[in-house]
């Protein structure tokens, strides 16, 4: 093959090539363009769907503002009225204290009183017992005394017997 021949069938075979090469490229080009095409919906839809969510969200953040404010107006209510019954509760706990103390310090001093009296009675007591007790010891003396003393006399009579009997 001569060099022309060879440089038109180059030629051809680059002319089929571009052929192919166009018809595959305006193929690919309308591809491309639907694939955009679907691409930039589905980016349109997708960025509807984000403010449509967005909007959805603040309105509902929008709700919850408003229900925590409610809340916490009603917490700080609540707890201003515990605030009020607490210093009430402690305001008569102190006052049931006063008393308590009032009637301790009252019972204590009668009970010094009576404890005081009581003194006064164990020892009167204890000076009664111990003049009953020295009486008693007397007493209990003058008994052993008497018991000796007829044991004694007791004694002589049976002597005085024992010898009239053995006299006679």
């Amino acid at each position: 093959m001569s060099f022309y021949e060879i440089l038109t069938l180059g030629g051809v075979m680059a002319t089929i090539l571009g052929i192919f090469l166009t018809l595959y490229a305006i193929i690919n080009n309308k591809t491309l363009k639907a694939e955009a095409r679907n691409t930039n919906e589905l980016i349109n839809q997708f960025r509807k769907e984000h403010h449509e969510t967005v909007r959805i969200m603040s309105g509902n953040l929008d709700e919850f503002r408003k229900e925590h404010r409610e809340t916490m107006r009603v917490m700080l209510e609540n707890l201003e009225e515990f605030r009020k019954e607490h210093r009430e509760t402690m305001r008569i706990m102190l006052e049931n204290l006063d008393e308590f103390r009032r009637e301790h310090r009252e019972t204590m001093r009668v009970m010094l009183e009576n404890l005081e009296e009581f003194r006064k009675e164990h020892r009167e007591t204890i000076r009664v017992m111990s003049e009953k007790l020295d009486e008693f010891r007397k007493s209990h003396e003058e008994t052993i005394r008497y018991i000796a003393n007829l044991i004694v006399t007791n004694g002589e009579r049976t002597r005085q017997q024992i010898r009239k009997k053995a006299k006679r």
